[in-house]
């Protein structure tokens, strides 16, 4: 996007998905990962994480 006196304007989001086990901090810290990983990804993008789901998902799988 490009705003007036401004220049270009990107927008990079991490998000996170909540397990009962995070903490407020690791939860932050996990989304904020995910923010650098958009970031190094080049920008403009979102990126995100749902450690809970996956860890369910494989005992799915290998149950």
């Amino acid at each position: 996007m490009k705003i007036s006196n401004v220049g270009r304007v990107t927008v990079s989001f991490g998000v996170s998905g909540y397990c009962l086990k995070y903490t407020i901090d690791t939860l932050i810290k996990k989304a904020d990962d995910m923010m650098y990983k958009a970031k190094n990804e080049g920008r403009n993008c979102v990126r995100y994480v749902d450690e809970c789901k996956q860890l369910l998902s494989m005992r799915r799988i290998y149950s």
